[in-house]
């Protein structure tokens, strides 16, 4: 019968404890990093009263998506647009939003100076998941987005 040491028998729990909070701190990482948000307007100018569309881009992980339900929920803070709410996203194959990225129609005010710029912000909130092990979260995210007036 062979008797095994007690370092080699502590060696090998620390490493064997080591691996483990080593997988479980990279999954934790993973799963809770949410997404960021880049948010861009189709058009370079616009004229007063001209309606036009914020393209929210979600930046996500290889592994990670944003799903349909719970809706996103943008909500502006300044800026002076008239909100007009998000594009049908819905449609499309399965349970996750095309691309990650949605759109969202607004109206520049009628009174907008000629030659200013309309620096918008707000929030954005939306799910995400991990494709990976299924485990989803809810991002909140804030925005600026800068709309030239002609």
């Amino acid at each position: 019968m062979r008797i095994i040491s007690k370092n080699a028998v502590y060696s090998v729990l620390v490493v064997t404890i080591f691996a483990a909070v080593s997988i479980f701190g990279i999954n934790t990482a993973n799963a809770q990093n949410a997404p960021g948000v880049k948010v861009s307007a189709n058009k370079k100018s616009y004229n007063p009263g001209e309606s036009g569309v914020l393209t929210f881009n979600f930046k996500t992980g290889s592994k990670v998506k944003i799903p349909k339900d719970p809706e996103v929920v943008v909500n502006l803070s300044s800026g002076d647009l008239e909100g007009q709410g998000l594009q049908d996203y819905s449609g499309g194959d399965g349970d996750y939003i095309s691309n990650s990225k949605v759109k969202y129609n607004f109206k520049v005010p009628d009174g907008a100076e000629s030659g200013s710029t309309i620096t918008v912000s707000g929030s954005v909130k939306f799910g995400y998941c991990s494709t990976s092990d299924g485990v989803c979260k809810i991002g909140n995210k804030d925005f600026t987005a800068k709309i030239k007036i002609k």
